[in-house]
């Protein structure tokens, strides 16, 4: 599940996975959501047979996703909106998922739902050398497998 799809191009890269995965038998699907109508245009044969965008808001849209496996927060940048998604999203995440938030540079929503729900939070910044962008960083949340 992804929110802020953009022009498809992280959608095509996971429904290329997905197809691999299906040829080695473990079958998935792609579901992400876009606000902008035209969003998403680079999904397409083959890569569409593996996933859909769901259009309007992306609150009203994960309501309907009955379990999440990976989640990729995108959409709407503002701490709020990003706690909102989060808090819709915590009961129907698998015992397994993870959790990617590309705001994480900015908010600390992905850090605080980890800490409140006994997730593991790690964080990676990008630092590009001799580019005009000084980089952002992407947010991980996931469970700890414990030891046996």
């Amino acid at each position: 599940m992804e929110t802020g799809v953009d022009k498809g191009l992280g959608a095509v890269l996971l429904c290329a996975a997905l197809e691999k995965n299906a040829l080695d038998g473990y079958p998935g699907r792609y579901q992400g959501t876009d606000i902008n109508p035209a969003a998403g245009f680079l999904l397409s044969p083959p890569y569409n047979a593996f996933g859909e965008i769901l259009y309007g808001d992306s609150i009203e849209s994960l309501r309907r996703i009955p379990s999440i496996d990976l989640f990729i927060n995108d959409s709407d940048h503002s701490s709020e909106y990003e706690r909102r998604e989060y808090e819709v999203i915590q009961p129907k995440l698998t015992e397994r998922a993870i959790i990617l938030g590309d705001n994480s540079h900015c908010t600390n929503e992905l850090a605080e739902f980890s800490r409140n729900h006994k997730r593991v939070f790690l964080f990676f910044r990008e630092e590009p050398a001799d580019h005009w962008y000084p980089g952002a960083g992407i947010g991980i949340s996931f469970i700890r497998d414990e030891c046996p």
